[in-house]
């Protein structure tokens, strides 16, 4: 999200404490709910945590009592879940009311546009996985993946990328290898498409998403796409090393060391050889060119560069 100006943010705060105060005395209605959910959602803007909660809550208790349009209603779910978690509190209650009426919610709704709605899926898939409610998160990654069919612009090629690795992540905590890999590979033709024109916006989610990848590859059987996959991730992780991303390899050896293992069980001495030099050469290069690249900078007083593919 996007860092929002602190006098904006006091400015908006201002204003809603004024409609609150004023709409109160008048008992429940639309203006009042409306109020309460976006002065909650600038509350929490500023980290306003329990403050931003509490309105929320009083929100919702308007909305069971006198109903609301839907995008009101699944900012005011989605919004509240996203601070349950962070206090630690399970959040799924929330986001299934909000998956609820999912299916209505679009970039004419009330507080979204397109790049809202998808924001807001994703993010709230990101914390339904992470409490392990993998099953919780599919209608929010089902509407992400119809609001970036077919679009071709650079964010939202980046967001598509970012929710085809998602649904990948969640076939693979069910353990199915193969679909996993399926929708790990097309977010990394989408990722390779974007970095090649200087597009992408996380080149560390797509090295993780080969390495991902080539996991699924080896528990298909399939050790050449095993090692093609982690050649790639090894590959990535270099380029970001090289232009001052990443401060070592280690990662990089950690997957040549996993090659290496995959060889050795299938008797191939001479491959995983290979692979543990290779592992001792990123290793020392990657110590050097961290020093070499720290000497230069205090030189010259410059930051390193951006990555360039």
């Amino acid at each position: 999200m996007p860092e929002v100006p602190e006098d904006y943010l006091d400015k908006a705060l201002s204003e809603y404490n004024e409609k609150v105060n004023a709409l109160e005395s008048g008992g429940d209605s639309e203006e009042l709910l409306e109020a309460y959910v976006n002065r909650g959602c600038i509350l929490g803007m500023m980290e306003h945590y329990t403050s931003a909660l509490d309105d929320l809550e009083t929100a919702s208790d308007i909305e069971s009592r006198i109903g609301s349009d839907d995008g009101t209603f699944v900012k005011m779910k989605t919004e509240l879940g996203r601070l349950c978690s962070h206090f630690g509190i399970d959040p799924q209650d929330h986001y299934a009311d909000a998956a609820a009426r999912l299916e209505w919610i679009g970039p004419s709704s009330r507080h979204f546009d397109a790049k809202g709605v998808v924001t807001m899926c994703l993010d709230s898939a990101e914390i339904l996985l992470e409490f392990s409610h993998t099953t919780d998160s599919i209608p929010f990654l089902k509407k992400a993946m119809d609001m970036t069919y077919g679009k071709m612009d650079p964010w939202m090629r980046n967001r598509r990328m970012e929710t085809l690795n998602m649904v990948g992540e969640t076939y693979d905590d069910a353990g199915d290898a193969e679909l996993a890999e399926k929708y790990y590979g097309e977010a990394a033709e989408i990722g390779m498409d974007l970095m090649k024109t200087g597009r992408l916006e996380d080149v560390e989610l797509l090295a993780a998403t080969y390495m991902s990848k080539a996991e699924c590859d080896l528990d298909m059987g399939m050790m050449d796409r095993f090692v093609e996959d982690s050649d790639k991730a090894i590959l990535i992780i270099e380029k970001m090393h090289e232009n001052g991303i990443l401060n070592d390899m280690s990662e990089a050896s950690d997957i040549c060391h996993n090659v290496a293992a995959e060889f050795i069980k299938l008797g191939k001495v001479g491959e995983a050889e290979k692979y543990l030099m290779k592992a001792v050469k990123l290793t020392l290069k990657g110590a050097q060119e961290y020093m070499d690249r720290n000497v230069s900078d205090r030189e010259d007083g410059q930051n390193g560069p951006s990555l360039d593919f």
